[in-house]
């Protein structure tokens, strides 16, 4: 990630939670302080239009989307629906796309969740897990980076 931290100085990242249900969205500033989740978009027939739509909005320059990573460069059939859809995604937006580690993001989510005091209602609402996801996501990028 190293020769990255000269691209990223300055703009605003977003991380993106891929999922066949749901995709996670997290953003942040332009200091690289403030992470943020966004609406969890459904992955449907326009979750393009309305991917497009929310990074647009949320004025982001450059995109990571999580890839579960399994050792030894195995790949799954996950692995291979997140390369489809980054592939799709860089056809769409004119943002640069970059691939991150997203190994236990999930499960770091739930057990934030259970930390912060979120109902066990709250917790299970659809898409909450995948925004916190990516808000894991984009902070360790963040932290990797300094």
């Amino acid at each position: 990630m190293q020769e990255l931290d000269v691209t990223l100085k300055g703009k605003r990242l977003a991380a993106l939670d891929y999922g066949d249900a749901r995709i996670g969205l997290a953003v942040c500033d332009e200091l690289h302080i403030a992470v943020s989740t966004r609406p969890v978009i459904v992955n449907d027939s326009k979750v393009m239009s309305t991917l497009v739509q929310a990074l647009l909005d949320s004025r982001v320059d450059v995109v990571f989307v999580g890839v579960p990573r399994l050792l030894h460069g195995e790949t799954s059939a996950t692995i291979e629906k997140i390369e489809k859809f980054i592939l799709l995604l860089r056809e769409h937006i004119s943002q640069p796309v970059f691939e991150t580690d997203e190994a236990f993001t999930t499960k770091r989510a739930k057990e934030l969740m259970v930390a912060s005091g979120k109902r066990k209602k709250q917790r299970q609402a659809k898409g909450a897990k995948d925004a916190v996801a990516a808000a894991i996501m984009l902070r360790d990028i963040l932290d990797e980076l300094l």
